[in-house]
């Protein structure tokens, strides 16, 4: 018997119905089997429960506790208290995937142990990598948080890893800023306890001119005056005496004391200044604040996390109904085919099964009329075959009639056989060229020649691709963030610093470091040596940006010591290139502050000079306060009841006569040293601060991943070339065999449709 299913409805679910209730048994059992198969396999005895626990936490905004605390700028920011923007989440994120902490995590509650994985085996840290990464993972919240989100067995041991890796986030921090605090902290030190020395030797100077009676320029300058005009009013030649050899010892010691002075009074201001850094740099050095905000610590789960078995069930039963539905179709319409009419617009759907399948699961009814129906089905197919045939005939001997009768000359064979072609091309059905089932047929009759084929493929690629054809490479990476780089411009510092690392400087002294002109049997000589190279270079070492906005650097080589020094060299020599560029420029800045700094000190040497000279030639030490008491003596207003009477005129018009022809040459020198020593001072300070620039010794990376030697190679992936290899060699041998069968059968239908032709009209 045959069932119609016909095309004036885009679906008929009665159809679908039938069929589900003629195939009603095959689809129960195994959707039934899938059922208890996937609930016996999600038992524990198959795979082992695993349960979650989480902590939940945010970073901090700050993380030096000197500009938290100490600085300021306190306040806003720089709060203690604030929680950290996206930019610190980012990084949190990254030092949580970094191998310190994974590390740390590894040995403390030895996972190689308790994943069970041998200590022997060759790739044992690439195997206990894997299964790190699989059972802990880190990602950002929604509100900006960071979860830590750890996997396991254990539930107890689940909460203690994820803790701990809470806790370890401070410990590795802050780890990374104290080796750079330290060595900032040595560095603030060192000067430090220089200008301590340096204000002690000034001190211990000035203490010197104290005890040769030289204690406040100034007001002894003043006073010494002042007596001495009254001590020349008396005429008192032993206390003019002795006030002279007081104004003898200003003039020698006065201009070393002011110099001193003023000087110690700039170096005790720049060193409050300077205390202040040594005291911030000291507190980051040694003391700790924690990196994040806890939210929400683990804890001991009570329920299992995975697998989901309800999950696993509903997925496997779904899944099992669905693929048996193909599966049953797609036997159903090899066995027994479809006659696709596009003129009927019917699909004419035959019950003709495979005998298995009739004696186990088809109904009675259906069982009794199976001969009936393949029966009915034969004959019909010949009375279509026998009315198209027909058809065709008549169809040609139509064409025939038209052409001249009886013509025998080359044009009209010609003509005759292009319409034959066209009639035989008009009446090919296109049906055995798209039709699916036809394609499982040439799929099943080459089936020997593609399986030969594929598992060829699959040999060659697995050989091809074997250590003695294409050297294996090893991966080593590092991930650092920038440090002590200031933009150039609007790039960011993560930015500027690839395009360092790519810099020619850099390659060229990695690449001279290593050989790896010889490494990589590359010709010095050949033509295009350094393109090569270069390509070559590119090739195996990658510099990239995190989603971190921290930088990764991949090295791949055949040698896997030699990936992982190239990436300690790479970051040696970016630290070097960036050194020598600061040192450049601070060394330049240091240059032209010594410039000013030595032609200030020469000026400020010829101005004490000079005023030495004025104070032991001409006896002018304090032009003011002399110049008012030489007045008071010459014009005989000197107190004392007789003082008049006992001026030295001789003495005070001696005085007065070097006033008048010195007195502004004392001025000039006197107003130039102060602005000198002030001058000096500030260039003083800025030559301190280039000289401290260009000899410190920072480094420019915050290591957040350092490199290590792989125990596992990373290319090529033998697996995935074998897949490709096959699959390829799939579709080609497809390609090819259904060009070949489409070629074959317009052979055998323009030869078949030239023997039914007249004698007449055969080539």
């Amino acid at each position: 018997m045959a069932e119609k299913f016909t095309e004036e409805k885009d679906f008929d679910s009665s159809n679908f119905i039938l069929f589900l209730i003629v195939w009603r048994k095959p689809v129960l059992i195994i959707s039934i089997l899938a059922f208890v198969l996937s609930v016996i396999f999600s038992s524990p005895w198959f795979i082992t429960p695993l349960y979650k626990s989480t902590v939940v936490m945010y970073p901090t905004s700050v993380s030096s506790i000197s500009k938290a605390l100490l600085s300021e700028t306190y306040g806003g920011k720089e709060d203690i208290l604030a929680f950290g923007e996206d930019e610190q989440t980012e990084q949190m994120l990254q030092i949580l995937n970094s191998n310190r902490i994974r590390d740390r995590i590894i040995q403390k509650f030895d996972l190689m142990k308790h994943y069970n994985i041998d200590p022997n085996s060759r790739f044992k840290l690439t195997k206990l990598y894997d299964q790190y990464e699989s059972n802990i993972t880190y990602r950002r919240t929604e509100y900006n948080a960071v979860k830590i989100i750890v996997l396991d067995k254990d539930p107890q041991l689940a909460a203690n890893i994820a803790n701990d890796i809470s806790n370890l986030l401070d410990s590795v921090k802050i780890d990374m800023q104290k080796q750079r605090a330290i060595k900032g902290f040595k560095i603030v030190k060192a000067e430090y306890l220089q200008r301590m020395d340096e204000i002690q030797q000034m001190e211990d100077s000035l203490t010197e001119l104290r005890k040769k009676g030289v204690h406040d320029y100034e007001t002894q300058a003043e006073m010494i005056n002042q007596q001495l005009a009254i001590e020349i009013a008396k005429n008192n030649t032993s206390g003019i005496r002795a006030l002279e050899r007081k104004l003898d010892t200003l003039a020698k010691y006065g201009g070393p004391y002011v110099s001193l002075r003023d000087a110690l009074e700039h170096e005790k201001k720049q060193f409050s200044v300077l205390k202040t850094k040594y005291e911030e740099a000291k507190v980051d050095a040694e003391e700790e604040l924690p990196q994040k905000f806890v939210v929400s610590s683990a804890y001991s789960a009570e329920k299992k996390s995975y697998p989901l078995r309800w999950l696993i069930v509903l997925v496997s039963t779904v899944s099992a109904f669905l693929v048996t539905l193909l599966v049953i179709i797609t036997i159903d319409n090899v066995t027994k085919g479809k006659l696709f009419d596009s003129k009927k617009k019917s699909l004419s759907y035959n019950l003709n099964f495979w005998p298995n399948f009739q004696t186990l699961f088809l109904p009675g009814n259906v069982k009794t009329n199976i001969k009936e129906t393949n029966k009915a089905g034969e004959n019909k197919s010949r009375v279509a075959d026998e009315k198209k045939t027909k058809t065709y005939n008549e169809e040609k001997t139509r064409i025939i009639k038209e052409e001249t009768t009886g013509s025998t000359n080359g044009k009209n064979t010609e003509i005759t056989e292009k319409k034959e072609n066209q009639t035989t091309n008009i009446t090919f059905d296109m049906e055995n060229i798209l039709n699916n089932i036809n394609l499982l047929r040439i799929v099943f009759k080459w089936k020997w020649h593609i399986i030969i084929l594929c598992v060829l493929a699959g040999l060659l690629a697995a050989i091809f691709s074997g250590p003695f054809f294409i050297k294996p490479r090893f991966k080593s990476v590092a991930v650092v963030y920038p440090s002590n780089i200031a933009p150039y411009s609007d790039e960011s510092e993560t930015e500027q610093m690839i395009q360092w690392f790519n810099s020619k400087d850099i390659k060229d002294s990695v690449i001279k470091k290593f050989n790896l002109a010889k490494h990589y049997r590359i010709d010095s000589s050949y033509k295009y040596f350094y393109s090569t190279m270069m390509y070559k270079y590119g090739k195996n070492v990658k510099i990239n940006k995190t989603m971190y906005e921290s930088v990764e650097i991949e090295v791949m080589d055949s040698d896997p010591r030699m990936a992982y020094d190239i990436v300690n060299a790479i970051l040696d020599f970016y630290n070097l290139k960036i050194r020598k560029i600061h040192r450049d420029k601070y060394n330049e800045v240091v240059t032209i502050a010594k410039q000013m700094l030595d032609m200030t000190k020469n000026e400020l040497d010829t101005v004490e000079r000079n005023l030495y000279d004025l104070r032991t030639r001409y006896q002018i030490v304090d032009y003011a306060n002399q110049t008012r008491e030489v007045a008071r003596g010459y014009l005989r207003t000197v107190d004392g009841t007789d003082a008049a009477k006992n001026i030295n005129f001789t003495e005070v018009a001696k005085l007065k006569k070097a006033i008048e022809e010195k007195g502004g040459v004392f001025i000039y020198n006197n107003t130039r040293m102060y602005d000198l020593l002030r001058l000096y001072s500030i260039f003083q300070e800025e030559y301190d601060r280039a000289y401290y620039n260009a000899t410190k010794e920072f480094t420019y990376t915050n290591i957040v991943s350092p490199p290590v030697i792989a125990d596992k190679k990373s290319y090529p992936v033998r697996w995935l070339m074998v897949f490709y290899s096959v699959t390829v060699t799939l579709l080609l041998s497809l390609i090819i065999i259904v060009i070949v069968e489409n070629r074959h059968y317009y052979q055998v239908k323009t030869s078949d449709t030239r023997a039914s032709a007249p004698p007449g009209n055969q080539a």
